[in-house]
């Protein structure tokens, strides 16, 4: 692991200070004038707020200046409280024994047979919410920097802003498209806050309503390595290099991490065109340990990657409305999650959640929660989220709006995300 851990470092180092040659025509002029930036177009997710932050980002390489970037991004995230065990060791009858068992049933079994196990415990309520503070840097052909600042608060979703994000919305809406408390919310009093978080090695989190903190510093290059460019359409490739560094007291370790992107642009008329881009990145979470800290990610890499189709629409005034959907892919944070619509087939691992009689947060648990099988899925963070997102953007501002809800069969973090961004473009 550590001869792959060295590679993965020198690839990341080779991306960002190799020069690369960029191949392209410039005798025709592009129809791709302008970068494509969007920041909040990743799940606010208890977990992901203290790990690398991708934006999505295509450069155009030709032109020099910068970009600053005010983002906000909000998410309801509800999971009562679970408990994953991990056996330390199961032979060959007694693995076939307990995938045989529901995953409730199997804490007992590994009691029972008095097999060692560890276990990781999480809970959380109420609006998470990110704000982000972008700067870009575009040095032409030579590449393009981009530093991120995120700062965050959790509230319990009372203020006005918070409205759409809240619980009392979110259960309102269920009962006129969905099932009446689908997700056992009605149990317990709305509006509450609170993210914990306690691993194998009696390490923890603890986040209460109000707290606002910082999350990391994001640092990102990125370079072209072809372009293409005719008089109708557009193609590029870019390679980038990503670090995170922490700012906070959670998580106390540095990530890093390289990517590529590629965008198809296609010109119908002089006044409307699409996009169709994807990205992908590989990241390694633990690259330097500042200290010991939480175990919130099981995996040393793990891989994401993004979809992007965009229709925009160009004014005589050279000004432009444009709206699509981002789809946003992500492996999970930690070992033993399986893609299931149903949601308990976790392989080897016993779930305990809370039962009638236990007190959580205060409150005393008047009925099984089942669908605290969220819980344990949003701990394994398999994300696939879509975000439908609309914006105008003029010479020198770009203003755009998104929002995001993941799909049922993945898991519950955020149940629904909204974001915003707006970009003030400097120089030519």
């Amino acid at each position: 692991m550590r001869i792959l851990k060295n590679l993965f470092v020198a690839l990341l180092l080779l991306v960002s200070f190799q020069s690369l040659s960029a191949r392209e025509k410039d005798t025709i002029p592009s129809i791709f004038k302008d970068d494509l930036l969007f920041t909040e177009v990743n799940p606010v997710h208890p977990f992901g707020i203290f790990t690398l932050d991708h934006p999505f980002y295509i450069g155009t390489f030709n032109k020099k200046g910068s970009k600053f970037t005010v983002g906000y991004s909000m998410g309801n995230n509800w999971h009562p409280q679970s408990t994953v065990y991990y056996p330390e060791y199961l032979n060959t009858r007694q693995r076939i024994e307990v995938n045989s068992l529901y995953m409730t049933q199997r804490p007992y079994y590994f009691f029972l047979n008095q097999i060692p196990v560890e276990y990781k415990t999480f809970s959380s309520d109420g609006v998470l919410q990110n704000l982000s503070f972008t700067y870009l840097w575009q040095l032409g052909k030579k590449g393009s920097f981009i530093f991120k600042l995120n700062t965050h608060l959790l509230s319990g979703g009372t203020a006005a802003i918070h409205h759409l994000a809240s619980d009392d919305f979110i259960e309102w809406f269920h009962d006129r498209v969905g099932l009446h408390d689908n997700f056992g919310r009605y149990q317990y009093i709305f509006d509450r806050a609170h993210i914990a978080f306690k691993d194998e090695n009696n390490e923890s989190i603890r986040i209460d309503e109000g707290d606002t903190f910082l999350g990391t510093l994001d640092l990102h290059y990125y370079r072209p390595l072809w372009r293409t460019v005719n008089p109708a359409s557009y193609h590029t490739f870019q390679l980038g290099a990503h670090i995170a560094l922490p700012l906070n007291k959670y998580y106390q370790k540095v990530a890093g991490g390289i990517s590529g992107a590629f965008l198809y642009r296609k010109k119908f008329s002089p006044g409307f065109y699409a996009d169709l881009g994807v990205d992908f990145q590989i990241t390694h979470h633990s690259l330097v340990s500042l200290k010991e800290t939480v175990n919130i990610i099981d995996h040393d890499f793990r891989s994401s990657a993004k979809s992007y189709l965009s229709f925009n629409f160009v004014s005589k005034k050279d000004r432009v409305f444009y709206f699509g959907v981002m789809n946003n892919y992500q492996d999970s944070f930690l070992d033993g999650y399986i893609f299931s619509h149903s949601q308990d087939k976790y392989d080897d691992l016993g779930v305990a959640f809370l039962q009638p009689g236990e007190v959580w947060e205060g409150f005393e648990v008047k009925e099984q929660f089942k669908h605290a099988k969220l819980t344990a899925a949003s701990m394994y963070f398999f994300s696939v989220k879509s975000y439908i997102f609309m914006g105008f953007k003029a010479a020198k501002g770009d203003f755009s709006f998104n929002v995001g809800e993941d799909y049922f069969s993945v898991n519950n973090a955020p149940d629904i995300q909204y974001g915003f961004q707006y970009t003030r473009t400097f120089g030519k």
